[in-house]
């Protein structure tokens, strides 16, 4: 999870890895434990998240609406 004290200017640009096996409504997934880039965040309407290329196909989704509880931070340098 993560905690209200982080502001959105905080948050962007930083990596997460989802909890939970997460999508989007045009059936774009991401399961647990994939690390993800936190793009925006909009109050009221939750996180904003993108998954980096895949090497071999070069694919990527965005996911809305995530929500904090979904999500916990890496720290810099741990991203393993």
């Amino acid at each position: 999870m993560i905690p209200k004290k982080y502001t959105g200017e905080m948050l962007k640009g930083r990596k997460a890895r989802c909890l939970c096996d997460i999508s989007n409504k045009g059936g774009h997934g991401i399961s647990a434990g994939s690390t993800v880039t936190i793009v925006n965040i909009v109050r009221g309407k939750g996180l904003y998240v993108k998954t980096e290329k895949c090497p071999h196909c070069g694919q990527y989704a965005y996911i809305t609406g995530v929500s904090r509880n979904e999500l916990e931070l890496i720290e810099e340098g741990k991203e393993s």
